[in-house]
């Protein structure tokens, strides 16, 4: 169940954030094109890149970053701790984690009910180009990070957790003799 559950994650985020890299490419060159041979772009480019692409694809990842665990850490503290006293840190960072999550989605989410409510928007020249919707990416994204957290937990809880730690410089020589 939870290995369905982060595999569903995953693809989400990878489909989800290439779908997005790609919308916004296409935008930003369409209205460059535009404004070169045409004299006149796209309304209110600027303003959906800034207000969804760009925070999209900012947040979207975080939850497959966690997945992936390619979150920066200083293993030079822990990479000689008994296996109890290594439960008992990843388990205070995941919690601690978790917590800051929570907190994020809530804030958030009371922003993007706010925001939703008001109908808000942006005057984009002539054009009302309205960005209430934007403010649902950030408590979705923090949703699903804090989703992925609580699995971790569980993990970590129930002794299957496996950190599989690596080494960069190992994997950088493994890349390298596949060139």
């Amino acid at each position: 169940m939870l290995e369905s559950i982060k595999t569903a994650v995953a693809r989400f985020s990878m489909i989800t954030g290439g779908i997005i890299l790609i919308l916004m490419m296409l935008q930003v060159v369409i209205d460059v094109f535009m404004r070169a041979f045409l004299g006149a772009g796209f309304p209110a480019t600027a303003d959906l890149v800034g207000k969804y692409y760009m925070v999209a694809v900012s947040v979207l990842p975080l939850a497959l970053t966690e997945l992936k665990r390619r979150h920066i850490e200083a293993t030079i503290f822990t990479q000689n701790l008994s296996r109890k006293a290594l439960k008992t840190v990843l388990l205070f960072g995941f919690l601690v984690f978790g917590v800051v999550l929570a907190v994020l989605t809530y804030g958030s989410m009371l922003e993007a009910i706010s925001k939703t409510t008001r109908g808000a928007y942006i005057e984009a020249g002539l054009v009302h180009f309205i960005t209430w919707p934007s403010y649902w990416i950030l408590p979705f994204s923090f949703g699903l990070a804090l989703v992925i957290i609580v699995i971790r937990i569980i993990e970590v809880l129930t002794n299957r957790f496996h950190d599989g730690g690596h080494d960069v410089l190992e994997e950088l020589e493994s890349l390298k003799e596949e060139a």
